[in-house]
């Protein structure tokens, strides 16, 4: 795919305009993104925004509703692993980590009463059909769920390609577990908003790719980032835009000891995603945080079905109508966003500002008995916003500052940055309103009991917490040289790691996978979420930290 010329791009959005869908079109239309719904799914919206190309929070809220413009700068490296030397034509996977296309770098995936070894298809299967992540097949003898379609198998040699973008590359970036093909709304926003199909199987993967690309050539895109155990993208168009560097043999799975090797191997593949947790690396991808489209912009039912995850949104509830408004967005974002008419607001950076500021105070607060520490974590984090002076009795001007603090320094221009920062504003309102109300029992009434100024305090920021659901706060800490922190990663985990991911070698990650849901597999009972730091101890890397270390 070629770079937008002028011509084409007044096309394209000559082609956008006439849907009547400028900034202002938007807010004028009775169905449409409206500030009222980014600022009622604020944390929501907060949390796709932080958690954006970055593993471990994109997994945890594994059901994303927002797509985000992109780029792939050129000379970045990606990788392929195939059964063939050749360039693929037409569609195909690529890797960010190389351990990720080595799982795929195997022989022809074929029908085990083959003779001929013809591929059903030109390339491997979408999604690993077993994956050596947890030793060997393990999706293949999983029993509770129906055979995949059609049963492929591999013990051949196969090769592994590395690519380098001749060219920035345009993509957009599908936010949450989206290569995760499960029926539990992972590919809602690829199923039923992009492609208008609600029945499609959760493992019809190429047709799923098809569609994708089908889709963004209208736009000029040359692919779609999605996240599995690693980043990867569905590519449009093999012989455009990527340079072929090497196609290097890979060994045969059959030799001895292979499957030993095949753990391993399965086990750095989940190692090389955790060291993507809280960043994909090297400015690999750059994304236009001022030009995303999110169903939590507008007034759509994303109420679950199932009663277990109501926490999980789900476009199932959306009207035909409604999703072909939010499309028309799409493309509108994406035409002005692929202009490069103006550098986009680092909003990811405004929500590590908040989150590094509030998230350790936040949790030792709701965790320790002293009233001492909880008043010092208190003023340490609102003195910055009192002016002692101000007679104001109820803290209404420090209250405010304390919401519009982190935001000063931007300046909204697109009607996107307009609702993320309404979204952004009612999410630190929101802290803020918690924090004070923690300041009222625990310093402005010098008479109150303690023990009940504690315990309401500690309820207080725990149902706070509840609410920011900041991924964060799930973190294991610090893991030995042979572990991983392993949260739940499709195809990969147990309900025990999505909720409390905790430290796992190579041995211990084998056969984890209750947690994921597939079509016709008996769903697993989902326990209620536990407290937010598990064991109730500090979260993440300051468990066993003194107020004094913090």
């Amino acid at each position: 795919m070629v770079p937008t010329t002028p011509t084409q791009l007044a096309t394209l959005i000559l082609a956008v305009s006439s849907l009547g869908l400028s900034s202002a079109g938007l807010q004028k239309k009775r169905f449409g993104p409206m500030l009222d719904s980014a600022r009622k799914n604020g944390p929501q919206i907060f949390n796709s925004v932080h958690d954006a190309m970055r593993e471990f929070g994109s997994a945890f809220h594994h059901n994303g509703m927002s797509l985000y413009p992109a780029v792939i700068p050129k000379g970045v490296l990606l990788y392929h692993g195939t059964d063939t030397k050749e360039v693929p034509k037409g569609l195909e996977w690529l890797a960010f980590e190389i351990e990720h296309a080595e799982g795929f770098a195997r022989g022809r995936w074929r029908h085990p009463n083959d003779t001929d070894r013809k591929p059903r298809h030109p390339g491997p299967p979408p999604g690993p059909p077993g994956p050596p992540v947890v030793g060997g097949n393990m999706l293949l003898q999983d029993q509770d769920r129906p055979p995949k379609s059609p049963p492929f198998e591999s013990n051949e040699a196969g090769h592994l390609h590395i690519y380098q973008a001749e060219r920035p590359l345009n993509v957009v970036y599908i936010d949450g577990m989206a290569a995760g093909k499960t029926d539990m709304g992972t590919v809602d926003t690829q199923d039923i908003l992009l492609g208008g199909n609600s029945s499609r199987l959760s493992w019809d993967d190429w047709s799923r790719a098809d569609n994708l690309c089908d889709f963004v050539r209208n736009w000029n895109i040359d692919g779609v980032i999605r996240m599995e155990p690693g980043f990867e993208v569905i590519y449009c168009d093999f012989t455009d835009g990527l340079r072929l560097i090497s196609t290097n043999k890979r060994p045969s799975m059959d030799k001895p000891g292979s499957e030993d090797g095949m753990q391993i191997s399965g086990f750095e593949w989940a190692r090389a995603a955790s060291q993507r947790y809280n960043d994909i690396g090297s400015s690999r991808v750059v994304l236009d945080y001022s030009s995303v489209v999110s169903a939590f912009f507008y007034p759509i039912n994303l109420t679950n079905p199932d009663p277990e995850r109501p926490e999980l949104p789900r476009l199932l509830g959306a009207s035909a109508e409604e999703l072909a408004v939010v499309r028309e967005h799409i493309a509108e974002s994406v035409a002005r966003s692929i202009s490069h008419i103006q550098a986009p607001i680092d909003w990811q950076g405004v929500t590590d500002m908040i989150v590094t500021r509030y998230a350790k105070r936040l949790a030792l607060i709701s965790q320790t008995d002293s009233i001492d520490i909880i008043r010092a974590e208190i003023n340490g984090l609102l003195n910055v916003y009192i002016d002692y002076d101000e007679t104001d009795g109820g803290l209404v001007a420090a209250r405010q500052r304390c919401t519009e603090f982190y935001f000063q320094p931007v300046q909204p221009r697109t009607s996107e940055d307009k609702l993320i920062y309404a979204a952004f504003e009612n999410t630190t309102a929101t802290v803020c309103k918690a924090l004070f109300k923690a300041r009222q029992l625990t310093i402005e009434d010098p008479d109150a009991d303690e023990s009940a100024a504690v315990a309401a305090t500690k309820q207080t920021i725990n149902d706070l917490m509840d609410t920011l659901s900041w991924s964060v706060w799930k973190d294991c800490g610090a893991c030995q040289p042979d572990e991983v922190c392993f949260i739940a990663m499709w195809p990969m985990g147990n309900v025990e790691d999505h909720y409390n991911p905790s430290c796992q070698n190579y041995s211990s990650i084998r056969g984890r996978n209750n947690y994921w849901r597939f079509p016709g597999r008996t769903p697993v009972h989902r326990p209620p979420p536990p407290s937010p730091c598990a064991n109730d101890q500090l979260c993440g890397e300051d468990r066993g930290l003194t107020n004094e270390e913090l």
